[in-house]
């Protein structure tokens, strides 16, 4: 097939060889004439009238096309290459072209203009192709139109007033960047995969050890409530129901069947005594001294009430019964003492069966709250070890859900530190539906934000809690810090502000944990208490550090819950190897 053409010289003809009127030309054509010696005239398009031509100097007359043409291409014979010179752009060419100096196109005697326009765009835009990477089509495609928004004048007398060109990967570029593509994707997929299943793991692992941990104080609790009991019937009884108090009823059968089984086997013997004693009365082998002292016992015997059948199903059994204590007999502690049944009496003597104990859960109404914050470096210094800082909230969320008595006594609020300071979680009561803030890295770290954010936040909080219970303790805030100081000496200042009491009346206590670049004399500082300042003894573990640090916190909050439901309030840090109290400078 004969690839199509854009012909310019439309015509060609001898001046003098006309006769009759002058030739007439359309607006699309211009008309050009040139002398035996080759020199050309274009009169604006416009031919020369018979007498002009008659006696001119000119001998041809061309007629060009100076009509505009729009085509479209694709450069396959002359790709554009990428910059790794392998792959190959594909080229789609929307160019509009006019012939703008008809006398150029002539004395070069322009035959096809798709032959001038195709080549100088193959040749314009090669070397600004080379430029992009395969995979960057869009900003190499932005760049060549940028570079043909103007009109390009060639020297050939074309100008290209028009020209867009849209960039697509050949099909092996196209498959390489796709098989790229995937790769990249399957392997942020696979450790999407891994963090999910260690972070699932880690939180398994967890939730497995306060489980342990709280079968374990379940069971220091039976162990405590069983410590007075023995290994009779009455004391097995009494251990069943501590296990399984669901079953008082059978227990109750259980134990009146044994007492009757006792009577009954009292009868006999009973039946047995005085078969004995008719025998030795027959056979003269009791003496008449001997007759006192068998009549009192067997006056005492029958003095003694007997068991009636069933007695022990009738008989009421209140859980938590107030019988009166001996006089001069402290009361029990109504959080750790076990509840006791109504005594009841069983064949003459007392029986009494205790209430399983029940663990320090949910505190009474009235009982004291402490507001907690947790205030997390988030600056780009933590970049790295934020998605485990947002595991150990959630765990610690966990913790304290499932012990009632940190739950109930404790408000947290989480606060992220950087440039600014913000509330990830405002301050409330954790619960598993509470959506505990996800840290991000934002930028330098400044002390000062989190001081003056904690100035403002403290006060609010403690008035609105004093508003909704009788006692609020002392705040207590936990800071993590991991990044330099980015503001100086201001830090200071707002340090001093929030602990002013005459500034603010809630000054709260201060727990600094420095990891990382944190400088151990400013968290010295910030604690101020030699026992609420830490940090890491291998600063170069950040990772590890900051794992250490989520276990001192869930560890010091549910034992902080612990102690303020058992009614003694205390700050004490847990002692974790890894941390180390921070020193201040001599």
């Amino acid at each position: 097939m004969t690839p199509p053409t854009v012909p310019l010289i439309l015509s060609q003809e001898p001046v003098r060889g006309q006769l009759g009127p002058v030739k007439a030309t359309s607006p699309s054509r211009a008309v050009v004439y040139a002398t035996a010696a080759g020199e050309l005239a274009w009169f604006d398009g416009r031919p020369l009238s018979w007498s002009q031509q008659f006696f001119s100097k000119y001998r041809t007359r061309y007629e060009v096309d100076v009509s505009d043409h729009r085509r479209t291409v694709v450069l396959r014979s002359t790709p554009l290459p990428s910059r790794d010179q392998v792959h190959r752009f594909e080229a789609t060419v929307d160019v509009g072209f006019r012939v703008t100096d008809p006398t150029e196109v002539v004395r070069r005697n322009i035959q096809d203009a798709l032959v001038v326009v195709y080549g100088f765009l193959a040749d314009y835009l090669r070397p600004l192709a080379r430029g992009f990477a395969i995979d960057q089509a869009d900003a190499a495609e932005a760049h060549l139109n940028g570079k043909l928004a103007h009109e390009q004048v060639l020297p050939e007398g074309i100008t290209l007033y028009r020209c867009s060109v849209k960039l697509d990967p050949d099909a092996a570029a196209a498959a390489f960047i796709a098989a790229r593509t995937k790769a990249v994707r399957d392997r942020a997929l696979g450790t999407a995969a891994h963090e999910r299943a260690v972070a699932e793991t880690r939180s398994r692992e967890m939730i497995k050890d306060l489980e342990q941990q709280a079968e374990l104080n379940r069971q220091r609790e039976r162990e405590r409530a069983l410590a007075g009991t023995g290994v009779d019937i009455d004391g097995l009884i009494k251990r069943h129901l501590v296990m399984h108090p669901e079953d008082t009823g059978p227990a109750i059968e259980m134990l009146s069947k044994w007492a009757e089984a006792v009577a009954g086997r009292q009868e006999v013997f009973d039946q047995r005594s005085v078969d004995v004693f008719q025998f030795m009365v027959a056979k003269d082998l009791i003496q008449p001294a001997d007759v006192e002292l068998i009549r009192r016992q067997a006056l005492a015997r029958v003095h003694s009430p007997a068991l009636a059948p069933g007695a022990a199903s009738a008989l009421p059994v209140v859980w938590g019964g107030g019988a009166a204590l001996p006089s001069g007999q402290p009361a029990p502690d109504p959080l750790t003492a076990p509840a006791q049944v109504q005594p009841t009496v069983l064949a003459g003597r007392p029986v009494t069966v205790a209430n399983p104990p029940t663990p320090v859960d949910r505190p009474a109404a009235g009982s004291p709250v402490l507001p907690c914050y947790l205030v997390l470096d988030e600056s780009a210094a933590m970049a790295g070890c934020l998605p485990a800082l947002g595991n150990a909230l959630r765990t610690l969320q966990t913790a304290l859900v499932m012990n009632q008595g940190a739950q109930y006594g404790l408000r947290l609020s989480v606060l992220g530190m950087a440039e600014e300071t913000r509330v990830g979680l405002a301050m409330c009561q954790v619960e598993w539906t509470t959506g505990m803030p996800a840290p991000e890295a934002r930028g330098g770290a400044s002390y000062a934000s989190a001081f003056e954010k904690l100035l403002e936040v403290v006060p609010a909080d403690v008035r609105r809690l004093k508003a909704e219970h009788p006692t609020v303790l002392r705040p207590v805030a936990f800071l993590l810090l991991a990044g330099t100081v980015d503001d100086g000496a201001r830090w200071r200042q707002a340090l001093r502000r929030l602990i002013d009491p005459a500034v603010n009346g809630f000054v709260p206590t201060l727990v600094a944990v420095g990891v990382g670049r944190a400088a151990e004399p400013d968290i010295a500082e910030i604690a101020r208490q030699p026992q609420f300042g830490l940090v890491a003894e291998d600063r170069a573990d950040l990772p590890g550090a900051v794992e250490r640090f989520a276990e001192l916190l869930q560890r010091t909050v549910v034992r902080l819950g612990d102690d303020l439901a058992a009614g003694r309030p205390g700050l004490e840090l847990a002692k974790l190897p890894g941390l180390r109290p921070a020193v201040r400078p001599s």
